[in-house]
Parts: structure tokens; sequence; C-alpha cells
């Protein structure tokens, strides 16, 4: 349950769920047929996973190096 908390808290995660729910309208009331329902759909999830990813991969590569581990001397044995 927390994933989709976590969806409903984010930016990203509102304006996929908008752009999902437009696309079900659309298809409802017969503007767009069930097939580009279901490309328009797959197009959303595929860009929110991307962006997803992104974010995540920018905020590791950013991350400040962990300095005490990397000046650590390795101890020798004798």
């Amino acid at each position: 349950m927390g994933a989709i908390s976590d969806l409903f808290k984010s930016e990203r995660g509102l304006v996929t769920i908008a752009l999902i729910v437009a696309c079900t309208v659309l298809c409802a009331t017969s503007v767009i047929g069930a097939q580009q329902w279901l490309d328009y759909t797959k197009w959303i999830f595929a860009a929110y996973v991307a962006a997803k990813t992104v974010t995540g991969a920018v905020a590791i590569a950013t991350k400040p190096a962990d300095t005490a581990a990397a000046t650590t001397p390795i101890p020798q044995k004798e």
C-alpha cells in the first residue's frame, strides 16, 4: 500500500493518474478507440517509469561519497 500512497504524494504520479483517467474518459465517450487507449496508457506508463528511473539515477549519481569508508585503510595480516 505504500507504493500507491507514494504515487498520490508525487506530482509525477498525480499527472500520470490524471492522464490515464483522461484517456479512459475519452475511450468511454468513444472519442478514441480501445486500441488507442491501450497505446496511450502504455506510453504514459513508460514515460512515468522512465522519469522515475532517471530521477533515481541522478539522486544516486549526485549523492556525496562516503569519505570515511574511502580513507579507512584495509587491515593487513601479519
